[in-house]
């Protein structure tokens, strides 16, 4: 078995991405964490981890827009590899259109609006302000996204006529850190079981392609009963995006794939 993929625009996804917050020491853990992850990972050693990915079937990688990824992206790239990259916007920029075009310029295959930034529509900026954002990313040559930490978002999105070419959605409502690199607040970072289920149910009724998030609650949650859930609750055009980092469990990526394959697997989707 092998994994299938499922369609965002005319990209060909793999069910299974890869996620780059630990790449960025993005740990949802700990301060210390976050220092270990950046320790560990040298450009060097996102490298090794993107290559093993694409030989064992992953062919996306789903991580921040910044100037230290988009070089890494580069490198790996010049030196044969294929990753995809579908990218988040990076809250800490000053202009989401000037972080899309960044995202135009540096080859990234998709774009969507960071989830914490997302859940400020309606409060920091308008709806027509989001909209606006989502006709600027199509107009850049990009399939155009959006993320959210709650529930509700992407229905009250629809309830006003906006449609994406894809969703992205955390299973953890987590406040915190809400999107900021440059701190991390431990204690705020909640991993609530009922959020799970509200996720998943809100997940069912999106119409678009959804890539589901913190399906792991950053380490907290048993991969396999994880995997188990969400098989009751994807639709077979969704996708789940999990994050490695493999210091202290080398078969990491492996044993996510075999879990995909078992659990998420299937003919490939073409729309």
């Amino acid at each position: 078995m092998a994994l299938p993929c499922v369609m965002i625009g005319s990209l060909g996804v793999s069910k299974l991405i890869v996620g780059g917050n630990p790449l960025s020491g993005i740990s949802h853990q700990s301060g210390d964490a976050d220092g270990q992850m950046l320790d560990y990972f040298t450009v060097a050693r996102i490298k090794e981890v993107l290559g093993e990915c694409e030989r064992r079937g992953i062919n996306t990688l789903l991580a921040r827009c910044d100037n230290f990824i988009a070089r890494v992206i580069h490198e790996y790239r010049r030196e044969g590899g294929k990753m995809q990259w579908i990218a988040q916007s990076a809250p800490e920029r000053k202009s989401l259109l000037d972080n899309a075009r960044m995202a135009a310029a540096r080859g990234v295959d998709a774009f969507y609006v960071q989830g914490a930034h997302a859940d400020e529509v309606g409060r920091t900026w308008t709806w027509q302000e989001f909209a606006e954002a989502i006709r600027v990313i199509r107009g850049l040559g990009m399939p155009a996204g959006a993320g959210s930490h709650t529930p509700t978002f992407h229905a009250r999105r629809l309830e006003r006529g906006i449609d994406l070419d894809f969703a992205c959605q955390s299973l953890y409502n987590i406040t915190g850190r809400t999107g900021k690199i440059e701190q991390h607040v431990d204690l705020q970072e909640l991993f609530v079981e009922e959020d799970r289920i509200a996720a998943l149910e809100a997940i069912a009724k999106i119409p678009e392609p959804v890539i589901a998030y913190k399906v792991l609650a950053a380490g907290r949650c048993d991969p396999r009963k994880s995997f188990q859930q969400l098989a009751a609750y994807l639709k077979p055009k969704d996708a789940v995006v999990v994050g490695i980092y493999n210091e202290r469990q080398a078969n990491m990526v492996a044993e996510d794939v075999r879990l995909a394959e078992e659990y998420l697997g299937g003919r490939e989707i073409d729309g």
